[in-house]
């Protein structure tokens, strides 16, 4: 890390680490000295599109119809942009009992899935804090193996100096060095006072372009910590009732921007520029509530159109439960119906083989037992492919 591009720093401050090298500490939040009023349109607009994503998502009776296609999608964009790669059809098939197939990096997007859900469910009883966090991270790296080595330890603090951007050249090469432990402890403390603090004066959105900011920086774990940061922002949105349901994410539209998503946060540690990082976040967070906007409604009309056709051709309640569940679970099996349903066996093959025959189930071939059936429509849709679908033929 170039000591000269951060010893006038206006957001924080250096201290003498491992190797003779230098690691950025930043200030407790809010920052001072800058003027909100100059973030009033991209706020706007921000609070506009997810204002108008909360009126849709109040209109869902089962919201777990675009929660769950959403959270995949968030789950892959997130952990491709850490190096960690899988397809929705990989990650759908793992979900629905492929796991033996399932390579390292599928489980533990899986995981990513899992520790996503679990977070959110414990905001009905828990405060968001350092705990959600640590539980969060325990459950993303648990069991991931693949050579990390020791300083891997999922649910808990570094315990060496880690660093970013030297594509393994050594710290003596980082474009960055994040706090050391004792640090870490320090402002993670202080990170958490500011969470529980009831009134900061300052627009929840802003806030979560602090707070993401705040702990990127921080770079509290050895590894996990991009994914753990946009979960954060989720977290704290849905924590402060700025959404009604967890269906906005980040993180495809981070992932497009990645290079400036990186160099917008390196600029305040540098040089203090707020401005620059919070309007590039509220662009990113207005642009991802309108991007979820078309894909919300391109669910529901899908959904509308299933049931609609079902509902002309066949006398069946089983049969519009089931799309309904395919919403949440793309990729099932007859057991899986069986037991949604509570249906005997021949019952529930007979409603997956009217779902087939509709062609909004397609059995996946060469599968091992159970045999396994892909809404292939709704999958195009969180994958980001046209959908083919005859929702009303």
């Amino acid at each position: 890390m170039q000591h000269a591009d951060f010893i006038d720093s206006p957001t924080g401050t250096l201290v003498p680490t491992e190797m003779g090298q230098w690691a950025f500490v930043p200030n407790a939040l809010p920052p001072h000295g800058f003027d909100y009023a100059r973030l009033a349109r991209p706020l706007s607009e921000a609070a506009a599109a997810i204002g108008e994503l909360n009126g849709i998502g109040r209109t869902v009776r089962n919201p777990y119809l675009l929660i769950s296609p959403l959270q995949r999608r968030e789950v892959i964009s997130s952990s491709s942009m850490e190096g960690t790669y899988t397809t929705v059809d990989a990650l759908l098939l793992a979900e629905a009992g492929g796991e033996g197939t399932a390579t390292p990096d599928t489980r533990e997007v899986m995981n990513y899935s899992r520790a996503l859900a679990d977070a959110i469910a414990s905001l009905s009883t828990l405060p968001l804090s350092l705990r959600t966090l640590r539980d969060a991270h325990r459950t993303l790296l648990d069991d991931v193996g693949r050579g990390r080595g020791s300083a891997i330890r999922a649910g808990e603090f570094k315990q060496h100096q880690n660093f970013i951007g030297t594509h393994g050249k050594g710290i003596e090469n980082a474009r960055f060095v994040p706090p050391p432990p004792q640090q870490t402890v320090e402002c993670l403390d202080a990170l958490e006072r500011y969470l529980h603090e009831e009134d900061h004066g300052i627009d929840a959105l802003i806030d979560s372009a602090l707070i993401h900011y705040q702990f990127e920086t921080i770079h509290p774990f050895a590894d996990g910590n991009g994914r753990v940061g946009r979960m954060l922002i989720i977290l704290h949105l849905f924590m402060q009732k700025k959404l009604i349901q967890p269906l906005l994410y980040l993180s495809p539209v981070f992932e497009e921007r990645k290079d400036e998503y990186i160099d917008r946060m390196y600029a305040v540690s540098r040089n203090g520029d707020w401005e620059g990082w919070i309007v590039f976040f509220l662009n990113v967070m207005r642009d991802s509530a309108r991007n979820t906007i078309t894909l919300t409604e391109q669910i529901l009309s899908l959904q509308t159109g299933y049931r609609e056709r079902l509902q002309r051709d066949y006398r069946s309640n089983n049969l519009l439960a089931v799309v309904d569940y395919l919403f949440e679970l793309p990729v099932v099996s007859i057991p899986t119906i069986k037991e949604r349903l509570g249906v005997t066996y021949h019952a529930a093959r007979k409603t997956v083989e009217t779902l087939v025959a509709e062609n909004i189930l397609n059995e996946i071939p060469d599968k091992a037992n159970p045999r396994l059936f892909a809404a292939r429509d709704i999958i195009d849709l969180i994958s980001g492919k046209p959908s083919n679908a005859r929702s009303s033929a």
